[in-house]
Order: C-alpha cells, then sequence, then structure tokens
C-alpha cells in the first residue's frame, strides 16, 4: 500500500515538473519577442532620423546649384517688385527712400548673378518664394498710406528674416560653383544690412505714429480750451 502511494506521488510530481517545463518553453519567445521590441524602441528613439524612412532622407537632399540659383533670383526679384510698388504707394519719404535702396540693391545683385555660368532650375523653394511674394504683392496693393507704409516694412523684416536662413541653412552650405558660392557670401552682409536698416525704420514708424497721436490729442485739448 505504501509502495502504491509513493509511486502515485512521483507520478503526479513528474507531470508537475513537465507541465511547468511546458510553460516555461511557451513564453520564451514572447520574452524574446519583447526583448526585440525594446530594443527596437530604444535604437529608433536614439535615432530618429532612422524611423522616419526613406521620405526624411529626400526631403533633407542638398540642393545643386541651378537650383539655388532659382532661389536666389526668386528672392531678388521679389524684392524689385516690391520696392517698385513702395516707390509709388508710400506716404512716408523714409519708405521711399528705403524702398528705391531695395530696387537698387536687388536689381544690382540680378544682374550679378546673371553674369554668373549657372543656370536655373525651378523647384519646390523657389517656387514657394515666388508664390509668398505673389501673395504680399496683392495685399500690399489693397493699402495705401500709413497701413501701406507699416505693411511693407513689415514685409522686409520678416523676408529679409527669412532669406538670411535660407541663406546660412541651405544655400550656402551646398553651393558648388565657387562663383556662384562667392556671389551668395556678397550677398549675405546686404541682406543684413537691409533687415537691419528695415527694422530700425519699423522702430521709427512707430515713434512716428506716437507723436502724431499726441499731437492731434494736444490740439483737439487746445481748440476745447479756447472754446
Amino acid at each position: 500500500m505504501f509502495r502504491r502511494q509513493t509511486a502515485t506521488v512521483y507520478t503526479v510530481a513528474l507531470a508537475l515538473t513537465a507541465l511547468t517545463h511546458c510553460k516555461s518553453s511557451d513564453s520564451e519567445p514572447s520574452k524574446t519577442a519583447d526583448n526585440a521590441s525594446d530594443t527596437s524602441s530604444r535604437e529608433s528613439s536614439a535615432n530618429p532620423a532612422a524611423s522616419n524612412g526613406e521620405s526624411k532622407k529626400d526631403e533633407s537632399k542638398a540642393l545643386d546649384d541651378a537650383q539655388i540659383a532659382a532661389i536666389a533670383d526668386a528672392a531678388n526679384s521679389a524684392e524689385v517688385e516690391q520696392g517698385k510698388l513702395a516707390q509709388s504707394k508710400a506716404s512716408d519719404s523714409r519708405v521711399r527712400t528705403f524702398a528705391t535702396m531695395m530696387v537698387d540693391h536687388h536689381g544690382e545683385a540680378r544682374r550679378d548673378q546673371q553674369a554668373l555660368s549657372v543656370g536655373k532650375q525651378d523647384n519646390a523653394d523657389s517656387q514657394r518664394l515666388s508664390d509668398e511674394a505673389s501673395t504680399a504683392l496683392q495685399s500690399l496693393q489693397q493699402k495705401s498710406g500709413t497701413e501701406f507704409d507699416r505693411a511693407y516694412i513689415q514685409l522686409q523684416c520678416d523676408e529679409h528674416r527669412k532669406v538670411l536662413n535660407t541663406l546660412d541653412e541651405k544655400l550656402l552650405p551646398a553651393a558648388k560653383d565657387p562663383a556662384l558660392k562667392a556671389y551668395l557670401e556678397k550677398l549675405k552682409p546686404k541682406v543684413e544690412a537691409h533687415l537691419a536698416q528695415a527694422e530700425r525704420l519699423q522702430k521709427e514708424l512707430g515713434s512716428s505714429d506716437g507723436k502724431s497721436s499726441q499731437s492731434d490729442d494736444d490740439s483737439t485739448s487746445r481748440r476745447a480750451l479756447n472754446r
């Protein structure tokens, strides 16, 4: 009797051991898959560019010289067109003087670029610049007086900042032709100077508006006292 009970207990123990071993084996693939997933997640976090796929590589592809030339020409053309409009519509003489400088300097920049032996090829950046400039020009045409002056100078501040960023981040690093690169390096300080002048003029126009309003208030007060 004792032997049969011992044998029975031994058999049950063996069955439990086998069952435990099977469950442990079944869980191993899951653990392996989880570890692989964790490793992949860590690699993705450490290298976000790799997880974005090939499309991200295409977006960051460097521009060639013909595309760079098209972008530079689009920027210069926009400044010339907007400057010509401001020459005829600006009410403040300082704004008209600034507009004349834009026409002269960016017109000269266009002629300098045309003298280079680098053709132009339209691309997403040059087309976007042209489209934005066209929209801005149409908006300016609807304004007049001091409203036009403020809008034009604000546009000049915005556009020259964008051009500077584009020069630093895209055009200068990617330019291969020595003459084109030298042209861009010559253009950059002029754009910086234009931006500084536009920002200074923007402050002056704001001060002038304040003085004009104060002068109007003083005149109104004097007329009220004389009654």
